[in-house]
């Protein structure tokens, strides 16, 4: 009876020993969670395809303004055609900003017209005294959405404008294309690049080729109701990084134009700044007759330039204008230069400390020959006021 308890024993040890070893065997550790893959958006993949073309381009100054009404903030010169609102233009109310463009010549008209919903762009011809029938340019389709603020360079054929959409990075961006004329229509428009574009609203960008200036529009690194104006030196055929040896983060810097300063040497910035100044003194000069005001004595301000009696006297004024804007210029970006220095590293104050030195010496220089330029203008009035 024992021996029979010890084999019933023996048996029953033999049956359970190998399931449990198996189960110690199948035990798993915890999976490790999978990565979780952040897929790009198009307008992320649209940014890294134009990246290596950023194209190469000297900024020499920038403004912020009012985002309402910044049109009328761009100096452009009369050669270059007329920009405009839709409500300036056409005298009747708009319910959005909407962006009008008239050639030099006087004869053809590009304009955004709609509401809250929705814009297109539209063409007119003026016959005689009277403007043709608008023409919507619909080729674009509706891959352009609620395109703006139309601009046409001077050989009638290459148009600018702004939209929304798929080709777009954020926002709206800047659009170029030509037209056709065998078809009598514009071809498909193309994304402008970098850095003309970017993640925030991009809505307008001239070139004046007679003053070799270019103006963009921009709300980037802006709060809501502004807009930075920069000031640009157009290139032809236009010029890209691909050939350099760039790190990707300057690349990137220079894509999302963080800071103007850093093209300044793509260029030589002195001879724009001066044409910029040039084209200021001439707005101030002709856009109202009523915005000068110099003292010729204690009795006497000039208010306009039908003041001056001397035609000498007249375009030393002109002169006077543009160095006045000059100096303005100059001061605002000799004061940008300062707050960087404030928080920048020792080598960046280094490579900063001599722009603010040469910037200084030229305020100086200008405004004792500013000076001078204003005695002798009142030294001719004062003759020839006295002989009369």
């Amino acid at each position: 009876m024992k021996t029979r308890k010890i084999i019933v024993l023996l048996l029953a040890m033999a049956f359970f020993a190998p399931a449990t070893a198996q189960k110690r065997k199948s035990t798993k550790k915890a999976a490790a969670p999978k990565p979780v893959v952040v897929e790009e958006t198009p307008a992320q993949r649209l940014y890294k395809a134009m990246l290596p073309a950023t194209a190469k381009v000297m900024f020499i100054d920038s403004v912020v303004v009012d985002k309402q009404g910044f049109l009328s903030q761009i100096p452009l010169g009369k050669d270059a055609g007329r920009i405009s609102t839709y409500e300036q233009f056409f005298d009747r109310p708009a319910q959005v900003s909407l962006g009008v463009f008239q050639n030099e010549f006087g004869d053809r008209c590009y304009y955004a017209d709609g509401d809250t919903l929705s814009t297109r762009l539209y063409s007119i011809d003026r016959l005689g005294n009277n403007w043709s029938k608008p023409r919507e340019l619909t080729e674009f389709g509706i891959d352009y959405q609620s395109p703006n603020f139309p601009f046409l360079l001077t050989d009638g054929i290459t148009l600018f404008f702004a939209a929304k959409g798929e080709h777009s990075l954020g926002g709206y961006d800047i659009f170029m294309t030509r037209y056709d004329s065998d078809n009598g229509t514009f071809y498909r428009p193309e994304n402008y690049g970098l850095p003309f574009n970017s993640t925030a609203n991009d809505y307008f960008v001239a070139i004046d080729e007679v003053n070799e200036l270019g103006y963009l529009v921009s709300d980037r690194y802006q709060p809501d109701d502004k807009v930075c104006i920069y000031i640009f030196v157009p290139t032809s055929p236009r010029l890209s990084f691909e050939s350099e040896d760039l790190s990707n983060d300057l690349l990137r810097r220079y894509a999302n134009l963080v800071n103007i300063d850093d093209t300044w040497p793509f260029g030589n910035r002195t001879e724009a700044l001066q044409r910029y100044q040039a084209v200021l003194g001439q707005k101030t000069i002709s856009g109202n007759s009523n915005s000068i005001a110099f003292i010729i004595d204690d009795n006497t301000v000039y208010r306009s330039m039908s003041d001056f009696r001397s035609p000498q006297s007249r375009e030393l004024y002109r002169q006077y204008a543009a160095l006045a804007a000059s100096i303005d210029t100059d001061k605002r970006t000799l004061s940008l230069q300062r707050d960087k220095y404030a928080n920048a590293s020792a080598r960046e104050q280094r490579q900063m400390r001599e722009t603010m030195l040469r910037l200084e010496h030229q305020l100086t220089e200008n405004q004792a020959k500013i000076k001078q330029i204003a005695k002798e203008i009142r030294y001719i009035e004062l003759k020839v006021r006295s002989v009369k």
